[in-house]
């Protein structure tokens, strides 16, 4: 993917300068800015949401060129630290110590995932019972993972780690789609943009776990009540020998989480493997917090 479809939004903030200025104020106090949204007085204020580079606008004054492509983002040559949305890496992004590795963290710039949750969490015991109306707690401490992704030949790092859920990622989902997210048996921290596989794609079962995205066509619930499982139909074009792919949880997790018999045109974001279902491909068996609905605000990131 080269580096015009990689820059999704723009920082956008008046006098913060790459010099001088902090990074986490930019990341806090700016606006994003996509190309149709750029205009000509924002030259010299926008910035990358990785590195924080200084960005331009190509072409500056149309949404596409004049070979019809989409107008893109594009860092400027004054500076260049690594960054992944400037230069593509097959290997993904590594650290030259645990110092640096874990500053990334601090900094929001890598989350290190140890696993999704599998059950709901419970709600917190407090003194005077009523009903509990805010959103589960959906981070829990990982404790010290052991990490391969040191610079010198993919040495393993000590560093903290969360558990997660897939509605966690969704719900910041403009501020994680360019972080780095290191995920269960995989070698390299990678941005979650890149890590995101569109379920239309896909050919056949796969047993190592993935982050896969799809748009609800139809869904039912498969038995009388919520225990039962809820089969939800993707959209997808048939592809060699299967021709459907699905997605099964159970009806209650499944409402919980938003899709319903009314969800046809909703995003689904799923955490599993590929397997086989009667004539299609399906992923079955998610946990609590392995899937989850994009918000539609979001869905042009992907």
């Amino acid at each position: 993917m080269s580096e015009k479809n990689q820059i999704k939004f723009a920082l956008h903030l008046k006098d913060w300068s790459y010099e001088t200025g902090d990074k986490k104020l930019l990341r806090k106090k700016s606006k994003e800015i996509t190309t149709t949204e750029y205009l000509k007085e924002m030259k010299g204020s926008i910035f990358c949401p990785e590195c924080c580079v200084g960005l331009f606008k190509s072409p500056e004054d149309k949404d596409f060129d004049t070979n019809g492509r989409k107008a893109f983002f594009a860092h400027t040559s004054k500076h260049s630290p690594d960054c992944g949305l400037r230069v593509k890496k097959a290997e993904g992004k590594r650290y030259d110590n645990e110092e640096l590795a874990k500053k990334a963290i601090e900094d929001e710039e890598l989350v290190v995932i140890k696993g999704f949750m599998k059950e709901k969490p419970i709600p917190p015991n407090i003194d005077e019972p009523q009903e509990y109306k805010g959103h589960p707690n959906e981070d829990k401490n990982g404790g010290i993972s052991k990490v391969p992704i040191g610079r010198h030949n993919g040495e393993n790092l000590n560093l903290p780690s969360t558990i997660t859920t897939i509605r966690g990622l969704c719900r910041n989902f403009n501020k994680n789609i360019h972080k780095y997210f290191y995920l269960p048996g995989r070698n390299n921290a990678v941005h979650l943009q890149d890590l995101l596989v569109d379920i239309r794609a896909v050919k056949d079962v796969d047993d190592v776990p993935k982050l896969y995205f799809g748009r609800v066509t139809r869904s039912w619930n498969c038995g009388p009540t919520p225990q039962n499982i809820r089969q939800t139909m993707l959209e997808y074009k048939q592809i060699g020998e299967y021709k459907d792919f699905c997605l099964k949880a159970t009806d209650a997790s499944s409402q919980e989480h938003g899709i319903d018999d009314d969800s046809k045109g909703k995003m689904a974001i799923m955490y599993g493997v590929v397997t086989v279902s009667g004539i299609g491909l399906c992923i079955e068996n998610v946990g609590w917090g392995e899937f989850a609905v994009l918000s539609k605000k979001y869905e042009d990131l992907l």
